[in-house]
């Protein structure tokens, strides 16, 4: 489609949404299909499919947000006309592989696109016949143009071995570290607290490791984020923290418990690690919903090296609490550019 439909046509679906989550209009489709998501998936809790699908609205489906991201881009032109690119979605967040699709769309491409087992029913209602979306179950027979995919290192490894040859984009598994001073008030915790257990931390942009000044009292920030898991985890999040606690404790691990979460100490954990903080690889650790890991830092010099060590899987650094889960368009996963790479094709 042109550049202008693209925008207006992705306006009106933010303003839908925007009427559907505030009850001012109804959409019984998408009703039935959050129904189905939360039968399908017991962490795509309704509540937790209005937040995703609120973010989506709010931040990217805004007529000056979509206009501000597509200018730095050439229009789709004659090139673009039929080419395919094939959509890998994950199944850890509601709608996860919206952007991708949106982004295959500006780009004038045509996006055929595998549903995960885990998230098969909102993306079809988002994306209704006429858009020129394709879902399917499976990669099997795919002939793509290019292919842009997210999930954990086994299926990266997949996939670049199965559509060798094609441009792509492929991301692996990564985590999301805040950084605390000390000097946070109660609406900062709150605020970090949501970025770490929304969508019960399973995403990428999911804050699942505390980057705390040594002799950190983490009982303020604890508090915050367990208010958080009773109000929206429910008996999910009990059933994990009693086969957490049970794990951990027949292994012997010493850790800090706040009733529905537990906090592993990462210098701990790893051998040398309190000598050297560079050591602390967090992706390398068993990490299970319910569980946050944290890691104590002397000086911004230790800090500059935790994060020199873990460059390659950090999603997000962040200092600045409450967004980490609102991205904008152009707020690439991993930092790479789907949108510059197709328009380059």
């Amino acid at each position: 489609m042109e550049r202008n439909e693209f925008i207006i046509r992705y306006t009106a679906l933010g303003d839908r949404l925007r009427e559907w989550i505030s009850g001012r209009n109804a959409w019984p489709e998408l009703d039935r299909a959050v129904e189905l998501s939360a039968r399908d998936n017991a962490f795509f809790t309704p509540w937790m499919q209005r937040q995703a699908l609120g973010a989506l609205a709010e931040g990217m489906l805004r007529e000056e947000v979509l206009r501000e991201w597509t200018q730095r881009y050439p229009a789709p032109g004659p090139d673009a006309e039929g080419k395919v690119c094939g959509v890998v979605a994950a199944g850890n967040i509601p709608a996860v592989g919206f952007h991708d699709i949106l982004t295959v769309l500006a780009a004038g491409w045509l996006p055929v696109v595998k549903l995960s087992s885990k998230d098969r029913h909102l993306l079809p209602v988002l994306f209704p016949p006429g858009t020129g979306v394709r879902f399917c179950s499976s990669t099997d027979g795919w002939r793509t143009d290019a292919l842009l995919t997210m999930g954990g290192d086994g299926a990266a490894e997949f996939f670049r071995k199965r559509f060798d040859g094609i441009p792509k984009i492929i991301r692996a598994g990564r985590f999301s570290a805040a950084v605390l001073t000390g000097d946070e008030d109660n609406a900062e915790l709150r605020a970090l607290a949501r970025d770490m257990l929304l969508y019960y931390g399973l995403g990428c942009r999911s804050v699942t490791c505390l980057l705390v000044p040594h002799d950190y009292d983490l009982s303020r920030t604890m508090a915050a984020a367990e208010a958080f898991a009773k109000e929206h985890w429910g008996r999910l999040g009990q059933d994990n923290h009693r086969k957490n606690r049970a794990v951990l404790t027949l292994s012997g691990e010493k850790f800090l418990d706040s009733g529905t979460l537990i906090y592993r100490n990462l210098r701990k954990l790893i051998a040398g690690a309190q000598e050297d903080i560079s050591l602390c690889r967090p992706w390398g650790e068993n990490l299970r919903v319910g569980e946050i890991w944290y890691v104590e830092y002397r000086s911004e010099n230790e800090l500059e090296k935790f994060i020199g060590a873990n460059v390659n899987r950090i999603q997000k650094i962040i200092r600045n609490f409450g967004f980490a889960q609102s991205p904008s368009p152009d707020d690439w996963p991993d930092g790479a550019d789907a949108l510059g790479m197709l328009t380059r094709l």
